[in-house]
């Protein structure tokens, strides 16, 4: 079965399909294919990338449809692959569709210091990082609805949610490589899991029993609403990752990567 991994900025997507790869997955990336696409052609890199950004700005969006004709293509011809690609999971509709989400300051924190160590003078501070990365996702959002007519954002496109804020690469190349197989025996549709230390708690609702636990989430944080027990015990085994179920969401709030709308987490 293949595997569409996408996930906010600096959630560290490109990390974990890379694991996946050194796991014998062929690797495939948007970037891998443009790349192709400008040997087809028989130019560098750089002055197709110039040649695109020229064309989009006219509104044509020609290479954008051959690299999403290339991935539905591989994704039908070929089987163990894993797709690094912001929406292969739209276009390689049979496989296991994960979603890699990040709190913005963890984000903003990984995607500064990359820049750094790559001597980029592309932020000034972590904190214009992070403004820059909630931009960025305000512009993808219009722009995928406006060429695809598709919400990105929204979490019910996926089979797999999992946060990666405390969580190594390998950790979550892992879980998903386990949670891919409970999938294909037929043991949940959707899921959603977070790190247990991401949960934060109230002190009042959190009380309530629940057969798994329950947060909430505004502006991206999410707040324990019901299962205190087991989200204590997931706490005391020193577990990375805990199912959840989204028993309540806010719409909007800029800190947000994300939208429950619809999703069935089980």
């Amino acid at each position: 079965m293949n595997i569409t991994i996408t996930g906010n900025l600096g959630s560290g997507k490109s990390s974990v399909a890379k694991i996946l790869k050194e796991r014998g997955y062929e690797y495939s990336s948007t970037g891998n294919i443009f790349r192709q696409l400008a040997m087809e052609k028989g130019v560098s890199v750089e002055e197709f990338n110039r040649q695109v950004n020229e064309a989009s700005s006219r509104g044509d969006h020609s290479v954008d449809k051959m690299i999403d004709d290339t991935t539905t293509r591989i994704g039908e011809e070929r089987d163990h692959v894993v797709f690094d690609s912001r929406l292969a999971w739209h276009f390689a509709p049979k496989s296991f569709k994960v979603f890699i989400i990040t709190d913005i300051d963890e984000a903003s924190r990984r995607v500064f210091h990359d820049s750094l160590r790559a001597n980029s003078e592309s932020y000034a501070s972590q904190a214009s990082c992070r403004v820059a990365l909630i931009n960025r996702q305000k512009l993808e959002t219009v722009r995928y609805k406006e060429i695809y007519d598709i919400d990105y954002y929204d979490m019910s496109n996926y089979n797999l949610v999992i946060e990666s804020t405390n969580a190594a690469p390998d950790e979550i190349a892992q879980e998903i490589l386990d949670k891919m197989a409970d999938y294909q025996r037929g043991s949940f549709e959707k899921m959603m899991e977070l790190n247990p230390s991401s949960v934060k708690t109230d002190g009042n609702a959190d009380r309530k029993e629940s057969d798994m636990v329950e947060v909430s989430e505004s502006g991206g944080i999410f707040t324990l609403t019901a299962g205190k027990d087991r989200l204590d015990e997931a706490l005391a085994q020193g577990a990375r990752f805990v199912p959840v179920r989204i028993s309540d969401f806010e719409a909007g709030g800029e800190d947000s990567f994300m939208n429950f709308a619809n999703m069935i987490i089980e």
